[in-house]
Formats: C-alpha cells, structure tokens, sequence
C-alpha cells in the first residue's frame, strides 16, 4: 500500500512538472513575440533562446528566432535558425522567402551555372516533403496495399478485380518510392552543414592551428560538413572549395 502511494505521489509530482513546464514555454514565446512586436529585438532572442535551452524547437520558434536576428543586423545566427525551420517545413513560404531574403545582405555570393530545368524540379522535389510527411505517406500506402491485397484474395472471382489489381499493384509501387524516397530524405537530413557567425574566419589547409590560409569567408556563409576533428571543421562551399575551420566560428544545422 505504502508503494503504491509513492508510485502515485510520483506521477502526479511529475505531471505537475511538466504543466509548469509548459506554462513556462508559452509565456517564454508570447513574452518573446511581444518584445518582437515592440522592435526590442535583443529581449525577443534572450526570450526565443531560453526556450531552445529547453531542447523545446519548432518552426515558428526558428522562425521568429531568425527574423529577430535578422533586424538586429546578425545575419549569420538568422540564416542558421531560418535553414532549422526549413528543415522542419521545407515548403513553408514565409520561411523559405526569408532565408532567401536574408542571404541578399551576406557578402558572399555563389553565381553558380542554373541546372538544368529537370535537374532543378527534381532537386526541388527532394526537399518539399520533411522526413515526418515521408512516414506518414509510407504507413498510408502500406496500409492500402495491405487492404488491397485483402480485398483482391476475398473477392478474385468478382469482376471489379480488374480494377483492384493493378490499383494495388499502383500502391506496391507508390510504397516502394515513398520508401525510397524517405531513405534518401533521412541520409540528407544526417549531412551536416555549418553557417559562419563571427564577421569572417581563415579557412586552412590542415586542421593544425597555423597551418596556411586557402581563403576567407565572411558572415553567414553556408557549407557542408566534411570531416571533423575535435575542434575543427573540414567544409565544402558551394563552388567546390574545401578547407578547414575552427568549430567555434559556426553553428551546425
């Protein structure tokens, strides 16, 4: 008896814990969008950035994370937040017209040849759909094919089997490309990437301090992740230049 009333006192020790918790998130974000929407940009973050310490993250908190950045000229630790709400909504207008906007004030520019219009939709393509809307299309299709197999062996001798075949041999084949395309989806969302946020940084030959300068970027600039040491980066810039940098200069995404 004397357990179980300490297995209940737990639970409801804990249930308030965590309804505390969650006050404290949504008064975090209205007291964030309030400062946000009176242009005291500086307390907005301090608020948004208390709530990522939480390990709490969303498309809107990256979102309004970013903007705030991006009116108090910091537009490194902007386009980080904007590409983590990207992440989470790849097709989300708003975001995606400010990670876009926001790179216009960066000081380097890639003009890299346009692909070809296939090659470019088909890129487009790759990203519309987050890994979360990939799973659920996957656990859909499973399930129809599943019911379509159902149907089709308990009524083979009707004549709408005609249909309900090649209907279900369709959802085989919408499954096996929703499947493929989550793996492709989740090995891409495992690349890592790394925005600059100091004002510029040295990117070395070697990941040995002194080591030769190959070239120097500025603030917000985007790469992917290579290699990497305890305290340096191995990148890629977007026109083929690799090279290394210290991990304290950028946040990863």
């Amino acid at each position: 008896m004397r357990n179980s009333i300490r297995l209940l006192v737990f639970f409801v020790s804990l249930i308030a814990v965590n309804s505390v918790l969650a006050v404290d998130i949504d008064r975090l974000m209205e007291s964030g969008n309030d400062f946000y929407e009176q242009g005291q940009f500086a307390d907005a973050i301090r608020e948004y950035e208390k709530i990522l310490d939480t390990d709490m993250a969303s498309t809107a908190l990256y979102y309004n994370l970013g903007s705030a950045y991006f009116n108090e000229k910091i537009y490194g630790r902007a386009i980080l937040n904007f590409e983590k709400a990207q992440q989470l909504s790849p097709r989300d207008p708003d975001v995606l017209h400010n990670l876009e906007f926001t790179k216009l004030f960066l000081k380097d520019r890639f003009d890299l040849p346009e692909p070809m219009p296939f090659v470019g939709w088909f890129m487009d393509l790759r990203k519309s759909l987050s890994v979360r809307e990939l799973r659920w299309l996957e656990m859909l299709f499973f399930s129809l094919f599943v019911i379509g197999i159902v149907l089709y062996r308990l009524f083979r001798e009707r004549s709408y089997t005609s249909v309900l075949l090649p209907a279900t041999i369709g959802l085989g084949f919408m499954l096996l490309l929703t499947g493929g395309w989550l793996v492709d989806r989740s090995i891409s969302m495992d690349e890592k990437h790394a925005v600059l946020l100091t004002r510029e940084a040295n990117v070395s030959s070697a990941p040995i301090p002194g080591s030769s300068t190959l070239f120097v970027i500025h603030e917000g600039t985007t790469a992917k992740i290579l290699d990497a040491t305890d305290t340096w980066y191995e990148i890629k810039l977007m026109d083929g230049k690799t090279g290394w940098i210290i991990n304290e200069a950028v946040g990863i995404f």
